[in-house]
């Protein structure tokens, strides 16, 4: 094999992604870190902190909910605006699940929220339902949601 073929097959390998992927991680610990970035998502919310939001969303995270889809941190930004305005309803949530991809660079988190608000008459209001968001590691080993899906409690049991 002519060195110029080999040299070039050397690099190719340096720089892909299987040569870039981690290597043994304590999975208990980044489990634990991603339960922890997701309550400081959420808390970003709890105390009307709109840029530390905005600092959790991946340029290219896709949030599904009623609302219809959102892409990218702009448009997610704007439409969850409402969610930090004068009046704000109190919007909670927490993970009951974590879970990590087999390399530890993509986790899963799940659990319930809750939405708080007052209707028209004052009269107070409750929702509630479950997220599910997909977290992606990045290289500084910071955490950046990507994916983040939402659902109104399903009234199966009434």
């Amino acid at each position: 094999m002519p060195r110029t073929a080999l040299t070039a097959l050397a690099a190719l390998f340096l720089f892909s992604p299987l040569a870039l992927a981690e290597g043994p991680f304590d999975r208990a610990a980044r489990t634990e870190e991603l339960r922890k970035v997701e309550l400081a998502f959420a808390a970003s919310v709890m105390e009307n902190r709109p840029d530390l939001f905005a600092g959790y969303l991946d340029e290219e995270a896709v949030f599904v909910g009623g609302a219809g889809v959102r892409r990218g941190r702009a448009e997610i930004v704007e439409a969850w605006k409402g969610f930090f305005a004068e009046g704000r309803p109190d919007f909670e949530w927490h993970p009951e699940v974590v879970e990590l991809s087999a390399d530890g660079t993509l986790g899963l988190t799940r659990g319930p929220w809750t939405i708080r608000s007052r209707d028209k008459d004052g009269k107070a209001v409750e929702q509630t339902g479950t997220f599910n968001s997909v977290w992606r590691r990045q290289a500084d080993g910071s955490w950046r949601i990507l994916f983040d899906a939402g659902c109104a409690a399903c009234a199966c049991g009434q």
